[in-house]
């Protein structure tokens, strides 16, 4: 690692729900910009709860989590929600809004960040097209099968041109010629300097991208290190 600033750092990180439940362990992680990072482990290893953490969806109950040298603990929600305009999201729970076209639905980011018009036509017909929803435009995400409506929050993620992505199991519903498309995709942004953080239990998806590869374990980091494609 370098001595500059991380994108993102977390010291003695650590989540606790409700119900006492710890999913996090005090987290030691330097994540620096333009880094490829995949996390691995298997399900209630704590992968989605880091990633919800690094977007400031979600608080830590101690330690703490820096973006760009911003401490997130300490951040006011319209500051919070100011900055995660620079971040694109990709969950398993796709929160897509059915009363909506497929266009409209992509283009929430961009008229979010008050986009033109035109410019906000031309990135959405451009982010479908790259995701193979092309001739879905006008389409109800009702429409759409699970594979498509990963496709289509993968493009509304893509839009806004976010300096970061975090994605979870971003290719789990899709069949293999499209997980390869969303791959090749993601590879694309990350040498553009986008940093992206992927939980996956794809072995395929991490052996194919070169990057670094952090195991959860029962909510702690139990290795990290290096991949090759």
């Amino acid at each position: 690692m370098t001595d500059s600033v991380p994108m993102i750092e977390m010291n003695a990180l650590t989540r606790r729900y409700p119900d006492g439940r710890e999913a996090l362990h005090g987290i030691d992680l330097r994540i620096e910009a333009g880094e490829m990072l995949f996390l691995g482990g298997p399900s209630g290893a704590g992968k989605t709860t880091l990633l919800r953490l690094i977007a400031g969806i979600d608080r830590p109950s101690g330690g703490e989590i820096k973006l760009n040298g911003q401490l997130l603990n300490r951040l006011s929600a319209p500051a919070l929600e100011a900055l995660r305009k620079n971040i694109g999201m990709v969950f398993q729970e796709h929160k897509l809004l059915m009363d909506r076209t497929v266009e409209q639905n992509a283009a929430l980011p961009l008229q979010i960040q008050g986009l033109a018009s035109a410019e906000t036509q031309k990135r959405v017909a451009a982010a479908l097209e790259r995701v193979g929803l092309g001739g879905r435009a006008s389409d109800s995400p009702l429409a759409l099968s699970g594979g498509e409506r990963q496709r289509l929050c993968i493009a509304r993620a893509l839009v806004g041109k976010p300096a970061l992505i975090v994605a979870d199991e971003p290719t789990g519903n899709l069949d293999a010629e499209y997980g390869e498309a969303i791959l090749t995709l993601f590879r694309s942004f990350n040498l553009s300097g986008v940093t992206l953080v992927i939980a996956t239990h794809d072995e395929r998806l991490v052996q194919s991208l070169e990057g670094r590869l952090v195991h959860l374990d029962q909510g702690r980091i139990i290795s990290d290190g290096r991949t090759h494609a």
